[in-house]
């Protein structure tokens, strides 16, 4: 008995040291808490693996990922603002990013001040094998952001910080970036005979409005066959592009008494004065009676199904759209993506750290940041997300496994020479006879295209509509029911009652009848 006592105290202790021994094990491992859009980076899985083999080597210590998603940024501010969410780094979009600044909601990281960024870093970093990748990241980029945001205020009234003047630069690192452009079947428009340059060229963004850029109708078959963006955000860009080449505003002043046509693009996008608020409102309603509806995910399916002919586009999902509109008979895409070369908007997300990170996790922060802007993942990432990653072209091109990874993702192969420089000059530097641009790469594009169409300067950043959002939220509401009756909808939703009350009625009386009939059997 006494042996069995003593056989069991040993292997009791066993167990004890065996489980301190693991719960040690796993206080080592690092954590990281990201918050990200649904499907806005490669192989999740995959992700996690790589980059714990990252955080590995530049640390010698594990890191555990806990990877949450959203769908808009509303969604992720209100869940920030909300302060019950302990989150590390999150991706939001440029104005929800000055947002998080003005309410001081995020944490500076000072990504491109290598000297300040590398030394926050605690002692675990591997400083001999660490490479910073800040110089990877377009510069046109964070031009446009100086440009367009300048210092923004710290505005919270709780904050010790309100009134301070902070750099956006200084708090997010870019992480992609795309156009908003005309995704339109190109089968039906060369039906319509109106698939040439010339054409396309002068009608611009009055596509969306069967304006031929002259005000007159670009074709009668695109009446009823034109979609619409249902984003306010994105409408209003549109909108006021048209007014601007189709001479609405021309001789107009804003409320400040200056010209609408001397602005920037940045500019007049962020204009949401009360005159170019009812211009837009009047020319959104107008636009009605050319619309087959509002979109938001399902434009493409319209195209390809036939609904519709074209569609107010976000790039990368232009993108995803053209290459899946394949037709084996023609050997041609059905759909095609239209930059307009008069003026443009262009948008970006990048990664911040919002105020709810544990400063515990500071290492592994820094060094996923650090990590997404390494060649072979943002690679990676463009294949999987379909938008550009915001890394220099070059720095792509210079990187042999970035350029095999992106090669073989459109099947190219990347031992064979002449297969490589075909797939090169189609994906950094693709013209072709209507674009005269590669809109994936705007800003590389612009270079070539500077004497012609459309330049860097010609593409604006939208900011957030501050205390003007409920007037623009207005605004939009009315345009997109003006002309809708509630009459239809309420005969149809009384018939609906109607129907279900005598459905009730018949169901009773049914099981009344079979009851009278058993009891008289």
């Amino acid at each position: 008995m006494k042996k069995f006592v003593s056989v069991l105290a040993v292997l009791l202790l066993v167990c004890f040291v065996l489980t301190v021994f693991v719960a040690c094990k796993k206080e080592e491992a690092d954590t990281l808490v990201i918050y990200n859009w649904a499907d806005y980076i490669f192989n999740e899985g995959q992700m996690e693996k790589e980059f714990k083999s990252y955080y590995k080597a530049m640390t010698g210590k594990d890191v555990e990922i806990t990877y949450v998603t959203f769908d808009t940024n509303e969604t992720m501010l209100t869940r920030l603002t909300k302060g019950d969410s302990n989150v590390d780094v999150v991706c939001p979009s440029e104005y929800a990013i000055q947002k998080l600044i003005e309410m001081d909601m995020l944490v500076p990281l000072h990504y491109f001040d290598e000297e300040k960024y590398v030394k926050d870093f605690t002692k675990n970093v591997d400083s001999s094998v660490y490479v910073h990748n800040a110089d990877n990241v377009e510069q046109g980029i964070r031009d446009k952001v100086g440009e367009t945001f300048g210092n923004i205020e710290i505005t919270a009234d709780n904050s010790k910080n309100k009134g301070k003047q902070v750099s956006m630069l200084d708090y997010f690192v870019p992480y992609m970036y795309g156009t908003l452009g005309i995704l339109y079947n190109k089968f039906e428009f060369e039906r319509l005979g109106i698939y040439d340059s010339e054409t396309l060229n002068k009608a611009n963004w009055g596509i969306l409005f069967n304006d031929n850029g002259e005000g007159e109708v670009l074709s009668d078959g695109l009446t009823g066959n034109i979609l619409m963006k249902d984003s306010i955000r994105d409408s209003y860009a549109a909108t006021v592009f048209y007014l601007l080449e189709s001479g609405g505003l021309d001789e107009l002043k804003n409320s400040d008494g200056k010209f609408y046509t001397e602005m920037s693009a940045s500019e007049l996008i962020n204009e949401v004065d009360d005159n170019l608020l009812e211009l837009v409102k009047d020319a959104l309603k107008d636009q009605k009676r050319q619309l087959f509806g509002y979109e938001v995910d399902f434009g493409k399916d319209d195209l390809l199904s036939g609904n519709a002919m074209v569609d107010l586009a976000w790039s990368g999902d232009a993108m995803y759209a053209v290459e899946e509109s394949w037709d084996d008979e023609r050997e041609d895409y059905e759909l095609a993506y239209y930059l307009p070369h008069s003026t443009g908007n262009i948008w970006f997300d990048g990664w911040v750290v919002p105020t709810t990170y544990d400063p515990d996790h500071w290492d592994a922060i820094k060094l996923f940041i650090n990590y997404l802007n390494r060649p072979n993942v943002a690679a990676k990432n463009l294949l999987e997300i379909g938008y550009t990653a915001a890394i220099k072209p070059q720095v792509l091109l210079d990187d042999e496994n970035a350029m095999r990874i992106l090669a073989e993702g459109y099947e190219y192969d990347p031992d064979d020479p002449d297969e490589m420089a075909e797939f090169t000059d189609y994906f950094f530097h693709y013209e072709d006879e209507i674009d005269l641009s590669n809109w994936r790469y705007p800003f590389e594009s612009a270079e070539i295209n500077s004497d012609n169409y459309r330049n860097i300067d010609s593409l604006g950043v939208m900011r957030d509509f501050g205390n003007k959002n409920h007037d623009v939220v207005t605004a939009w509401n009315y345009a997109r029911s003006a002309g809708v009756s509630a009459l239809p909808m309420l005969g149809w939703t009384a018939l609906a009652v109607v129907v279900v009350v005598g459905l009730v009625c018949l169901i009773i009386w049914l099981k009344r009848l079979k009851s009278h009939n058993v009891r008289l059997r």
